[in-house]
């Protein structure tokens, strides 16, 4: 079976159909549900190489097209929602030559599939498509996997299609009427207690624990040495503790001290402070918070600046009251979470109206990871933002990049 690299432009119309999905039901019990303003996929018998799957693939039950930029990049092979990402479409924005193979994903958001009809009437696939509109065919892929059945998308097929989910307000009630978690950004510890055992949670990978993490162990003060050894480095770690405490100190500002989660072996803490800022770091890690004690032990501190201070601590349970912090930094941290959402609400829960929230992460690159051992999911700036917008309270007022030897994303927001 041939792969589609790129598929020839054709226009999308734009204007909101009265009705999105088309549904056809074929003679051999297989349903096409496709969006209806959508060109023609590609090649011609797309349907047939979409059907094939089904026929020769054990437990898949729904298969979609890779869809594409009118640029020809890819726009989706398929989508997660279950994910410490939440929702966001698989290789948004790379090469149209990338990925070769099928992908196993959540679910297919847009664009065209086909499924098999006794699974369809078994989900309630009409109800489903009417009910969630454009969270329709979103709905549908999650509803066969609750049911046990697997979803696919192939990039043996292809369609330029660039649609996306938008936050509706009646749809996304229909939606967690229907799921009981939110589309965005479910909170997947709730997930996992309320859907145990069920197909929506198939990806051992994403839902297995939490992930390990013994880097103060096996690597030691590993930022106070780049810092006295790696010029960029440092250069980079000043940038960002002068962001911090810009939006701590600014005279407009709402006051109060910085919360550094997952502070590590202290230096971004310690920097914090000699800016002036009174500054509190907590890590789960006992062995961190022994090191970033150690470490700022040794450390002098001008008149007028405050030593840090370290306590052990979770980021979705951070010890300390409601409303009470002016800033509160996340550097380096989010790649490393299985929930993120739920350490995101609890920032926001913290930090004083008016307050920031400074993220630092790698940026997401196709096929690579910038530490494979302990990063598990790293970001591209939508879906960053995307993520961080559906936290209690916090909305996204900046986006910037570290660039050079680095490929840092740099989100600022600020809660409501």
């Amino acid at each position: 079976m041939s792969n589609i690299d790129s598929i020839a432009v054709q226009s999308v119309p734009v204007t909101e159909p009265a009705t999105r999905w088309q549904i056809d039901r074929g003679s051999d019990g297989l349903v096409v549900v496709r969006g209806t303003q959508i060109p023609e996929p590609e090649p011609a018998d797309w349907r047939d190489r979409l059907a094939w799957f089904i026929t020769n693939t054990p437990g898949v039950a729904l298969v979609g097209a890779k869809r594409f930029l009118p640029t020809g990049h890819v726009f989706s092979l398929g989508e997660n929602v279950i994910h410490p990402k939440g929702f966001h479409h698989v290789g948004k924005g790379v090469d149209g030559k990338a990925y070769r193979f099928p992908e196993e994903c959540d679910t297919i958001a847009g664009g065209v599939v086909v499924i098999n009809e006794q699974t369809f009437d078994e989900v309630e696939g009409e109800r489903i498509l009417e009910e969630l509109g454009s969270l329709g065919m979103l709905g549908l892929g999650l509803a066969v996997r609750r049911c046990g059945a697997r979803v696919l998308a192939a990039p043996q097929v292809g369609v330029v299609d660039n649609f996306s989910p938008s936050l509706n307000d009646a749809e996304t009630a229909a939606f967690l009427s229907e799921f009981g978690f939110d589309w965005v950004a479910p909170d997947l510890d709730h997930v996992r207690e309320v859907h145990a055992g069920q197909g929506l949670l198939w990806n051992a990978y994403f839902h297995s624990g939490q992930m390990p993490f013994e880097k103060y162990d096996q690597r030691g003060a590993l930022c106070w040495e780049g810092y006295k050894g790696h010029e960029a480095f440092r250069q980079r770690a000043h940038h960002l503790a002068q962001l911090v405490a810009k939006f701590t100190n600014a005279p407009d500002g709402v006051g109060g001290h910085v919360l550094d989660i997952g502070s590590g072996d202290g230096l971004f803490t310690h920097l914090f402070a000699l800016e002036g800022c009174k500054v509190f770091g907590i890590d789960p890690e006992p062995e961190g918070v022994a090191q970033a004690t150690q470490m700022c032990a040794q450390q002098t501190y001008p008149e007028g600046k405050v030593a840090p201070e370290f306590k052990v601590g979770r980021g979705d349970a951070i010890p300390f009251e409601s409303d009470t912090a002016a800033c509160v930094s996340l550097f380096d941290v989010i790649e490393h979470l299985n929930n993120p959402i739920g350490v995101l609400n609890e920032i926001s829960r913290v930090l004083k109206p008016g307050g920031h929230f400074i993220c630092v992460t790698p940026a997401w690159q196709f096929g690579a990871s910038s530490d494979a051992v302990y990063h598990g999911y790293e970001y591209t700036t939508e879906e960053l933002n995307r993520q961080i917008n559906a936290a209690n309270g916090m909305q996204v007022i900046h986006n910037g990049q570290i660039g050079g030897v680095y490929r840092d994303l740099v989100v600022v927001a600020r809660k409501n």
